[in-house]
């Protein structure tokens, strides 16, 4: 008989995890050793608790038992008892399976302390005695509720309770506390849409940290399709990876915290059908030079995810690569192809043939034979035939590949060997080639023939064909550059800087920089991109062959690299059996020059400063650009009162030029004397200075209220182009004031302002001789300018057309009786006085001659000065 077992409830109290059994009648066990209890989870499984646990079982009272479970089974679905339990006549009390409430979160109601729980969780309110009562009394909530018969505990269902602060009062007056927070548990599907051969994927995330959870794929009938169960790491996130789906459809993902069983869902999403596969290059004709990697990009589509790489054919170019690749699930795959090693595996053996060259991708090489793998020399110049297919090598012999490619190779070569120069505090910055082109952009990293005191010397070698021999021995040009000294005569790159003859005293030996054990303590960086490699030092950590000398002032160097790596010269072998050639013959050499100069820098004089803010010191200094230092200036000891100002982060510019700005020196007074040190330099520099009488603003001529800023014209008219200048400064200045047309300066005149004074100047031109267009017309100063648009228009009132010069009007004129027109100019008749006589400035040339000939074809924008005059272009200025 079962006895009315009225409720189960599971939960921690101070001590241990119990699940209470509340009885409506008297149940009792007389011989706990021979109680036996099953407890039931959710995945099937079943704990056994007893017999012969004494201690398991808690006979509270008659009709509440408390059973010792040692864990807590947030998964707990039901509990029956077996045996040992007995009602109030001895007779046995057994029961089928009944379900089992769990309340993660307790709250003692007989303490007034603080307890906490998450918004959405069963909180186990547990009284100490039986068949309590109490109110509850928060945000939203005003119950009372109660233990019931032979319990001790009610389960409060905290679903949809507002986050904050509930009292719990019981009987006997006693208040404890109840804090309800949000768990902050949310899903979120990293896709709006997979295909069947997508992975379906999901980020969790929590404001607890360490929470086991339960998430389940939901089709759109909400059955369980897939189940993941993971824990929500330190980070507060955890993703959750169902795999492929095989149906389409609309689903989503639920998420549950399985200690509180608050759960989540996330917004639907859809599994479309993947498209059928394809297997295609991103390029198809690729270049690079001979010991350079070629990088080969496969493009995976629909289910295909293996492809199978053919680089060359034997019977065409004499060599083939057969590369299989597995891509991971990624859509893209570059696959490096290095030439250098290429038909020599045999002997590079621990260098890659080729690689994934995306060092994150999921992809991976599975499988490569290469046939021949022993040849001596890199592969020769010429075009590769490259293939793939998703399903086997076979169907690439057989001409059935999925596409194709060629690789074509050609000549590898050293171009170029250039010096650079920038401040120690510029290359701080330097990570990689971009942040070098910056520095050339912004003039902080120069060209140079010579290495300043405390600067960086960058040595810029363009060079083709070398990535693949760097690749192989370690990944970076450092790799390669061997000792100078080196008995192997065919191996690496060797770099020697060396003291030239010219700068070396009398009766000396050269001095010689130790790359080597520069490289060894670090001190050298090499940074690169293709073609391009950067070896950069500072002065300060050049190390020499012979420790006990240093460089001094005016030592040249001359900077020697060359290749020589048999494998990549090539030489002709016919050549090589000559016994008056051997492999130095074939070096490829560049050479570049420097000289080592003391830094130096110096105040320009005389050093003047006003009593007043702001005040700037300027000086010169062969520091390379970059460089940062503090100017300080200090009063001589004679002043009073004295001053000490500085300037900090005075840059050296491009032109070794630079500015102490902001000095304030307000509180010093004319005739002071001071004297200007550079300081945290890698030069010296020390000036005396004085104070002297302030002086007003230098003069700034400004031009404004362009008059006409837009104005049309019929060419051959005449326009007024005025405008106000005005000295904004407090010095007097005289400037030239120019009109200018697209940029041509066509006419002047001088202005003299007094500082803050104003006038207006006014240009008038005759457009004759203009093409039809838009110009740029302006006036402007020394100091600013102010443009427009002219824009000139053809002249269609028809004088030509009309029949002026047909009808004789030339002809009626002085010229045209035989001045011009008959050959009088020719014969004389100018120099006899036929011009001066008044026929030209009679207005008889205007009205025939010039028309006649017609206008200046092309008079455009840029036409020089003396052309635009001889069109006609006249000015008049007025100064007003």
């Amino acid at each position: 008989m079962t006895d009315d077992l009225r409720k189960a409830t599971h939960y921690a109290n101070s001590s241990t995890a119990i699940i209470e059994l509340s009885y409506s009648n008297d149940v009792t066990i007389p011989d706990q050793s021979n109680a036996e209890v099953e407890v039931g989870l959710d995945n099937g499984s079943v704990v056994t608790i007893g017999p012969g646990a004494a201690t398991s079982f808690t006979e509270v009272s008659a009709g509440l038992i408390q059973v010792d479970t040692g864990t807590t089974f947030n998964n707990v679905q039901n509990v029956s008892v077996e045996a040992g339990f007995e009602d109030a006549a001895g007779n046995d009390v057994s029961d089928d399976d009944f379900d089992v409430t769990f309340a993660p979160s307790v709250v003692k109601v007989n303490d007034d302390s603080t307890f906490e729980a998450f918004s959405g969780e069963n909180v186990a309110l547990e009284n100490a005695s039986a068949d309590s009562t109490f109110d509850i009394d928060g945000p939203g909530v005003s119950r009372t509720r109660g233990t019931g018969t032979n319990s001790l505990v009610y389960v409060l269902d905290t679903d949809d309770f507002e986050n904050g602060d509930y009292n719990i009062t019981n009987d006997a007056d006693v208040t404890s506390v109840l804090e309800i927070s949000d768990l902050g548990l949310d899903v979120e599907v990293d896709e709006d849409e997979f295909t069947t051969n997508d992975a379906v994927t999901a980020t969790v995330t929590s404001d607890a940290i360490n929470r086991e959870i339960t998430a389940d794929l939901l089709d759109d009938d909400g059955d369980v399709v897939d189940t993941v169960e993971t824990s929500i790491d330190s980070d507060g996130e955890v993703a959750v990876d169902f795999g492929t789906v095989e149906d389409t459809g609309t689903y989503t993902v639920e998420v549950t915290d399985d200690n509180s069983a608050v759960s989540v869902e996330s917004g639907d999403f859809e599994v479309t059908e993947a498209p059928e596969g394809d297997i295609s290059f991103e390029e198809t004709f690729i270049t690079e030079e001979r010991g350079d990697n070629a990088n080969i990009t496969i493009n995976f589509q629909g289910d295909v995810e293996t492809a199978n790489l053919t680089i060359g054919d034997q019977e065409e170019v004499g060599y083939e690569a057969n590369v299989s690749v597995d891509s991971g699930g990624e859509d893209s795959v570059t696959v490096g192809f290095n030439t250098y090693v290429a038909g020599n595996t045999s002997t590079l053996n621990n260098a890659d043939l080729v690689y994934i060259a995306d060092g994150d991708s999921d992809a991976e090489i599975t499988s490569v034979d290469e046939s021949p793998d022993n040849l001596t020399n890199i592969l020769e110049t010429g075009t590769y035939p490259f293939e793939v297919s998703d399903t086997s090598f076979d169907e690439i012999a057989n001409g059935n590949s999925d596409a194709v490619g060629d690789l074509e190779l050609e000549e590898r070569s050293v171009d170029s060997f250039n010096l650079w120069t920038t401040s120690a505090d510029v290359y701080e910055d330097v990570e990689d080639v971009e942040d070098i082109s910056n520095g050339v952009e912004n003039d902080t990293v120069v060209e140079t023939d010579s290495l300043t005191e405390g600067d960086v010397l960058i040595h810029e070698l363009s060079a083709t064909g070398l990535e693949g021999a760097i690749e192989a021995n370690g990944g970076s040009l450092a790799d390669l550059i061997t000792d100078t000294s080196s008995a192997n005569d065919s191996t690496g790159i060797d770099l020697r800087i060396r003291q030239t003859a010219d700068s070396t005293a009398p009766n000396s030996e050269r001095k010689q920089v130790d790359v080597q054990q520069m490289i060894a303590d670090g001190n050298v960086d090499i940074i690169s991109t293709e073609g391009s490699y950067y070896i950069a030092f500072e002065e300060s950590n050049i190390v020499l062959d012979d420790s006990s000398r240093s460089i001094s002032d005016e030592d040249a160097f001359d900077v020697r690299l060359r290749v020589k790596d048999e494998r990549l010269l090539d030489p002709d072998e016919d050549e090589l059996e000559d016994s008056d050639v051997d492999i130095t013959d074939f070096y490829e050499t560049a050479t570049v020059s420097f000289e080592y100069v003391e830094a130096t820098g110096e105040f320009d004089t005389p050093v003047e400063v006003q009593a007043a803010e702001d005040q700037t010191i300027t000086g010169t200094t062969n520091a390379a650009p970059g460089q940062e230092f503090t100017v300080r200036v200090r009063s001589d000891s004679d002043v009073s009162p004295g001053f000490v100002q500085t300037s900090e982060d005075v840059t050296v510019q491009s032109d070794g030029s630079f500015e102490a700005t902001g000095l304030d020196l307000s509180e010093a007074s004319v005739n002071d004397t001071f004297t200007v040190t550079a300081q945290q330099a890698t030069f010296d520099a020390e000036e005396d200075g004085t104070v002297v009488e302030t002086v007003g603003e230098a003069a700034f001529l400004e031009v404004s209220d362009l008059e006409p800023a837009e104005a049309t014209a019929t060419a051959g008219d005449s326009v007024t182009v005025s405008a106000t200048i005005e000295n904004t400064g407090e010095q007097e200045a005289t400037q030239n004031i120019a009109l200018t047309l697209d940029g041509d300066e066509l006419d002047t005149t001088e202005v003299t302002l007094a500082g803050g004074n104003s006038t207006t100047v006014e240009f008038t031109a005759d457009t004759t001789g203009l093409d039809a267009g838009d110009y740029e017309h302006g006036i402007a100063s020394d100091d600013d300018e102010a443009t427009g648009t002219l824009t000139i228009e053809e002249d269609t009132s028809g004088d030509d057309s009309s029949g002026d010069d047909s009808s004789g009007d030339d002809s009626s004129g002085d010229d045209s009786s035989g001045d011009d027109s008959s050959g009088d100019d020719s014969s004389g008749d100018d120099s006899s006085g036929d011009d001066s006589s008044g026929d030209d400035s009679s207005g008889d040339d205007s009205s025939g001659d010039d028309s006649t000939d017609g206008s200046t074809p092309g008079f455009g924008a840029l036409v020089a000065l003396v052309a635009l005059i001889a069109a006609a272009l006249l000015a008049t200025r007025r100064n007003d």
